[in-house]
C-alpha cells in the first residue's frame, strides 16, 4: 500500500470516524438527488410559465403526477387517483372513484361495489315507508286524544 492510500489519522480509523464518513456520504448523495429533482421541477415550472395556456399544462402535469402515485397500487389508490383527476377536470370525483375501483378491483371489490349500490337503492326505496308509518301513527294518536277530550267534555 502506498502512504497516501492509508490514513494515518487515528480518528479516521475509529468507529465514530467511520460512521461520520458514511453519514457524510449518504447525506451528500441524498442532496445530489434532491438537487437534480429540484432542477427538473423548476425546468417544468419554467416551461409552464413560458407557455400560453398554462392551466392545461399544469393539469397535464398534475395528471401525470397522480398517475405516478397510483402506479403499482391497488384498487384504493386507483380509485383515489381517478377521483382527484376528475376533481381537477371539474367532473364528479365520486363516480370517477367508483369507476377506478371497479377497473382496478378484484372480484371481491366488484362484489362490494354491487352490494353497496344495491343497499343504497333499497335504503332510498324503503326509507319513506318508516317515515309514513310514523306520520300515520302521529295522526292516530292525535285523533285518539281528540276523541278522549271530546268525551270528557260531555
Amino acid at each position: 500500500m502506498t502512504p497516501t492510500a492509508t490514513s494515518t489519522n487515528p480518528a479516521d480509523q475509529s468507529p465514530a470516524g467511520a460512521f461520520t464518513s458514511v453519514l457524510n456520504a449518504a447525506v451528500g448523495s441524498a442532496a445530489a438527488v434532491l438537487e437534480q429533482k429540484v432542477v427538473a421541477w423548476s425546468d417544468k415550472l419554467n416551461d409552464i410559465a413560458a407557455g400560453g395556456d398554462s392551466s392545461e399544462r399544469l393539469t397535464a402535469l398534475a395528471d401525470h403526477g397522480v398517475d405516478a402515485l397510483a402506479e403499482g397500487g391497488g384498487a384504493k389508490q386507483k380509485a383515489g387517483a381517478d377521483g382527484v383527476k376528475a376533481a381537477l377536470h371539474g367532473k364528479s370525483p365520486v363516480s370517477a372513484a367508483v369507476k377506478g375501483a371497479w377497473q382496478a378491483g378484484t372480484a371481491v371489490v366488484r362484489a362490494a361495489i354491487i352490494a353497496a349500490g344495491a343497499s343504497s337503492v333499497l335504503l332510498l326505496l324503503l326509507s319513506p315507508v318508516p317515515f309514513l308509518v310514523f306520520l300515520v301513527s302521529l295522526l292516530i294518536i292525535a285523533a285518539v286524544q281528540r276523541a278522549r277530550a271530546a268525551t270528557r267534555q260531555r
